[in-house]
């Protein structure tokens, strides 16, 4: 049976999400993990299912039922900045769940001229900086980060018009 958005991909399974959200948690809190952040961390005998649906997860659709929610986000925050998000996406309508990372800082904007434009520039640096070190470390780990999944489909591609050896 193929996933459709009536029947969705499967869910990455908790330990997945386990490591995603150390890896995460590692970059935004490097001088240690707040007890705030931690209550991210699903128990390892959870159900992935249930414990997205729990109330520490954001739900794009957050009335929907499991099956018909297509992201799923942590608040997780960083050290400068609490509104950073861990994010869990279906890729289309039939694509697999793919993790991401969320800066949650682009509506952010000071005019020029104004006295908080340097320190907001400066957060949103540092924010993309702990994102990427996140997405880059999830990446490294084989999750199922968008990256992982583009780099998939082009060796697949590549592989399909023989041009692997």
């Amino acid at each position: 049976m193929s996933d459709s958005p009536d029947n969705p991909p499967p869910l990455p399974d908790v330990n997945v999400l386990r490591e995603a959200i150390g890896i995460y948690l590692k970059c935004a809190y490097p001088q240690g993990v707040p007890p705030a952040a931690e209550r991210f961390m699903p128990p390892a005998d959870a159900d992935a299912g249930a414990w997205l649906m729990g109330d520490q997860v954001e739900r794009a659709e957050p009335d929907a039922s499991l099956q018909g929610v297509r992201s799923f986000a942590l608040r997780i925050g960083n050290a400068l900045y609490p509104h950073m998000k861990l994010r869990l996406s279906r890729a289309g309508d039939t694509g697999p769940y793919l993790l991401s990372v969320d800066s949650h800082d682009t509506f952010l904007c000071a005019p020029p001229g104004s006295p908080d434009r340097a320190e907001l520039e400066a957060l949103k640096r540092h924010n993309a900086a702990v994102a990427s070190a996140a997405a880059d470390a999830m990446d490294a780990a084989g999750l199922p980060t968008e990256r992982n999944f583009l780099r998939e489909r082009i060796r697949r591609a590549t592989r399909n018009r023989g041009g692997e050896r």
